[in-house]
């Protein structure tokens, strides 16, 4: 029985696999999330310490932080808190995290296969581009450090100081679609955190959840998540001609 069990696990692994490939291969645009599936951003500087150090920023001017806010690890988290307090603690709030964020990207890890990923894509004539709510200065200043800049045919990310517009707004993902001509049914989002599935539910893009993390698969696929990989080479397996 245990032996059945076993070979029907391997079967729908397999199985799951195939729907992978077959959807990597059929897409003209792969679309990427920037923490997670490009990089861990903030393995030299930690993500606590960089909402503690926004948190402290807020405080000199005069901003009153909420236990809610005070006990948040995520700095887009205090970001988004700081779009309630108006436009202009938002902007001011928007400079300092870029700077926080360009200064992470000096010791981000790279995530394994991500940049074999990108390569590949071109290879195979993809369209490669990054969406994100992190910064686009972090993110180019990333490209360039890894040399990856010259393979991605575009960058949507953070540059308005309202954060209403960051993911799962479809603002980001519809700049990508517009300003390479794709539809989104050709195109496919690989992220790791349930607003880059709701963004896809939202443009119609192709979900592909990373799930990086214990525990984030069932997230993922909650919140929308088409596949589900725990691994960026197995989609590198799935472009391989």
């Amino acid at each position: 029985m245990e032996h059945r069990r076993a070979r029907n696990r391997v079967i729908a692994h397999m199985e799951t696999l195939a729907a992978i490939q077959e959807t990597m291969r059929k897409a003209q645009c792969v679309l990427l999330d920037f923490d997670g599936p490009i990089c861990d951003i903030f393995a030299g500087l930690p993500a606590p310490q960089v909402a503690a150090s926004l948190r402290s920023f807020l405080a000199t001017h005069d901003v009153e932080i909420p236990p809610e806010v005070q006990a948040l690890d995520d700095p887009l988290a205090v970001f988004r808190f700081s779009g309630q307090l108006g436009p202009d603690v938002s902007r001011i709030t928007r400079d300092m995290l870029t700077r926080l964020e360009v200064e992470a990207v000096q010791t981000a890890r790279p995530t394994p296969g991500a940049a074999d990923l990108i390569q590949q894509s071109k290879r195979l004539g993809k369209a490669v581009a990054v969406v994100s709510n992190n910064s686009a200065m972090a993110v180019t200043a990333y490209l360039q450090r890894t040399h990856l800049g010259e393979a991605i045919d575009y960058v949507s990310a953070r540059v308005d100081p309202d954060p209403s517009l960051m993911k799962p707004n479809p603002h980001l993902v519809r700049q990508v679609l517009q300003r390479l001509i794709i539809e989104p049914s050709a195109s496919v989002l690989v992220g790791d955190s349930t607003t880059d599935m709701e963004v896809c539910r939202a443009t119609g893009v192709v979900a592909v959840g990373y799930a990086n993390r214990p525990g984030k698969a069932v997230r993922l696929q909650a919140a929308g998540a088409d596949h589900i990989v725990t691994s960026m080479m197995q989609l590198l397996s799935a472009e391989s001609p």
